[in-house]
């Protein structure tokens, strides 16, 4: 094995551990700052806004992420 061929392997190894941890973290971090998004936002509508954007940004991560595995499993294609 190559220098480089290595060394994509370990790059590929890395990016799938992150796209595992964000499948896991992002469905609980959407929940969450949704819930605090209502919350906050009573006391201030700015920073509750901030919050939902977060929320939504994570909403949105974890349907990309479910939409590719959907999409390159073997099992759903059948």
């Amino acid at each position: 094995m190559g220098f480089f061929s290595g060394l994509k392997n370990f790059g590929s190894k890395i990016l799938g551990g992150i796209k595992k941890v964000a499948s896991w973290v992002a469905p609980t971090l959407h929940k969450v700052m949704e819930t605090l998004s209502r919350r906050v936002s009573t006391i201030n509508s700015w920073v509750g806004q901030i919050i939902g954007t977060v929320g939504n940004i994570a909403g949105g991560i974890y349907r990309h992420l479910n939409k590719r595995q959907l999409h390159s499993s073997p099992l759903q294609m059948q």
